[in-house]
């Protein structure tokens, strides 16, 4: 697990407080960037709109992390690590 600053638990909260305002029932998460998942699902001929969240490299998969086990979502098949977006789909 990653160490933080006190500054960059703040950036955290902050994107996490973000995206769970916008959780609703079954929705995966994950992390990739746009243009590449926007490829991804088009090839996979996968249905829904991504809702993107933007967040630096570092932070991508303890967020990911954080609501995998904490809120129970479901990490989508497409996320990645040290990724510059978060999505819900």
């Amino acid at each position: 697990m990653a160490k933080f600053s006190s500054v960059q638990i703040e950036e955290i909260n902050a994107i996490i407080k973000e995206i769970e305002a916008k959780i609703k029932e079954h929705v995966e998460i994950g992390a990739k960037d746009k243009p590449v998942l926007a490829g991804l699902l088009q090839a996979n001929k996968v249905a829904g709109t991504p809702e993107h969240f933007k967040c630096k490299r570092e932070y991508s998969d303890t967020i990911v992390s954080y609501f995998v086990k904490e809120k129970g979502l479901t990490k989508n098949r497409f996320s990645s690590n040290f990724q510059s977006s978060i999505f819900l789909l």
